[in-house]
């Protein structure tokens, strides 16, 4: 197996033995998903009740743990491997990591250290584990709905919930109501997650309803084709500047959610997201 690193600097991914040729992914092995849910009891009634839509479900952190095999084959280098290997994991910011066996998904982690590689005496060679902190609770995928979804490429794979067909839209341009597929497992939330829409829209108060789940958005000037509207996170922004709204964009429920748009009969909507997996 290999293991990659992106730290999310833009030089893309790198694989492990290709920073350190001396080290060896052994296994990959990340804890299931753990769900955090509220509960509440009724009288009368047996158990406990669900009272939360599964949307508001929340995904805990999670361990990843990953064995290494390093072979220094002299002593006197197995010390610097060790701490070339410290500096490329232990790091003071998140980024991701992947690997060959979970094709087109990535993790999202944390590595604080805490653990160690012992020298046995005459052995120059040892395998330990790291874990790692994927503290999102999720995988995503590596490409965005942007990438057409089949298995032709080499963008999306089995597990990944890609559908019998690969003609799902998520550029539309004047029509009201429209579909915009989730093929992931969870929830796509705008404040936390790499959802990003586009809107170029003629007209006044224009509205994104989304109706699988009731969120909607009211933009609350007037707007101008050739002014594009982006989102970040709570914020709608035209030229950098936040404008007047009620609402928020809406997030995606798992498969199939259903969009309309209000007040304006001239547009072009892009949804360009990742999607999360369990």
């Amino acid at each position: 197996m290999e293991l990659y690193i992106d730290y999310d600097n833009g030089l893309g991914e790198q694989s492990l033995s290709s920073l350190l040729p001396f080290f060896e992914p052994l296994s990959f092995t990340p804890e299931s998903p753990g769900i955090e849910r509220e509960t509440t009891n009724i009288p009368r009634i047996n158990g406990v009740v669900l009272p939360q839509h599964p949307r508001d479900v929340k995904y805990t952190e999670r361990k990843i743990s990953v064995e290494i095999y390093l072979n220094s084959v002299i002593a006197e280098n197995f010390y610097q491997y060790r701490r070339e290997l410290y500096a490329v994991l232990v790091k003071p910011f998140p980024y991701y990591i992947s690997t060959d066996l979970l094709p087109n998904l990535r993790f999202r982690v944390t590595c604080d250290g805490n653990f160690s590689i012992p020298k046995e005496k005459e052995k120059n060679h040892v395998s330990f584990t790291v874990e790692f902190n994927n503290f999102t609770g999720l995988a995503e995928s590596k490409f965005t709905s942007l990438t057409k979804q089949n298995f032709h490429g080499e963008y999306w794979s089995p597990g990944m919930n890609i559908q019998m067909h690969d003609n799902l839209e998520y550029v539309f341009k004047n029509r009201k109501r429209f579909q915009v597929y989730n093929t992931g497992d969870a929830f796509i939330n705008p404040m936390q997650h790499d959802y990003n829409v586009t809107l170029r829209a003629s007209g006044k108060n224009v509205t994104i309803i989304n109706h699988t789940n009731g969120e909607r958005l009211k933009i609350e000037q007037e707007l101008k084709k050739s002014q594009p509207v982006t989102f970040i996170k709570q914020y709608t922004v035209i030229n950098n500047k936040p404008v007047k709204t009620s609402g928020r964009l809406p997030g995606l429920d798992i498969g199939s959610n259903d969009f309309e748009m209000q007040n304006t009969d001239d547009f072009e909507i892009t949804f360009d997201t990742r999607f999360y997996y369990a």
